[in-house]
Order: structure tokens, then C-alpha cells, then sequence
């Protein structure tokens, strides 16, 4: 069983059931294993699908164990999946994933302290500081053989 973290266990589970639908179009489950710990943790965390790619930041210091690219499973849509995940610091990259991020999940904003504008463009100052703050993007490229919508 993969450890997941009190707050994480509701919405860990609800990705995990039928009523997956109510928050998997923006939300999945990353499982993965700890590197040193050797413990698999279960995120849930908000994401982006482009193609066979998933866009996902955070400021949580997880990341670190995708460090050079690592296997992950995801509950995705209702589906596992397994797929490669990889950490990704470069300023400009995360920039772009956060901005394309809160574009296109508004809400997603408030927990990535980006404000939004009316026209629904996230503010540029306030996504150059989180990426200061060491917002990290972590791209996920799923198998071509994906089942998941």
C-alpha cells in the first residue's frame, strides 16, 4: 500500500473509485517510489494533458525523487498507467507549464498563488515568482499504448 498523507486521502481515494469522474479531468494520482526510503507515496495533484504528455508543478519537495526521469503509475481518468516521469527546473519550462496550468484550470491559480485576470490570463509577475519560489514542473510522458482517454 503507498503512503499517502492525511489531507491527500480523500481526494486519493475519490481518483481511486467510480466517482473518479467528480476530479479526474484535472486531477490524477501519482504513485512512485521514494529513493532513499524505498516507501511508494500516493500525490494526488492537478494536471494538464497535452497529447501523451502530462504537465504538473509543484512546490512540494516530492519531486526531488523524479530527479533523471523515473517509472510512475498514475491513476489517470479511472485507469492505471504506467508511465516515465521527470523533474524539470528550468525557469522558462515551468513558467510555461504553470502559466498553460491555471489558463486552463482557473481555481488551480489560488493553490499556485497566481492571480488571475479577468480575460483569464495568469499574472506573469505572480508566475515568475513562484517559479522564484522553486515551483518545480514535473512532465510525465504517457506509453503510446495508453488506454485512458
Amino acid at each position: 500500500m503507498a503512503r499517502t498523507s492525511l489531507v491527500n486521502r480523500v481526494p486519493a481515494a475519490v481518483l481511486s473509485s467510480p466517482l473518479h469522474p467528480l476530479l479526474s479531468t484535472r486531477r490524477l494520482v501519482l504513485t512512485f517510489v521514494g529513493l532513499r526510503s524505498g516507501v511508494r507515496y500516493a500525490i494526488p495533484v492537478n494536471y494538464l494533458q497535452r497529447g501523451r504528455e502530462l504537465l504538473i508543478t509543484t512546490n512540494s519537495r516530492w519531486w526531488r525523487n523524479l530527479a533523471g526521469g523515473v517509472p510512475v503509475e498514475l491513476r489517470l481518468r479511472g485507469h492505471r498507467v504506467g508511465a516515465r516521469a521527470e523533474a524539470v527546473r528550468e525557469p522558462d519550462a515551468v513558467a510555461e507549464a504553470l502559466t498553460a496550468l491555471v489558463r486552463d484550470h482557473r481555481p488551480y491559480g489560488r493553490w499556485a498563488r497566481v492571480r488571475v485576470g479577468a480575460d483569464g490570463t495568469p499574472d506573469a509577475a505572480d508566475v515568475r515568482a513562484e517559479v522564484g519560489r522553486g515551483r518545480v514542473l514535473v512532465r510525465v510522458q504517457l506509453p503510446d499504448d495508453t488506454t485512458a482517454p
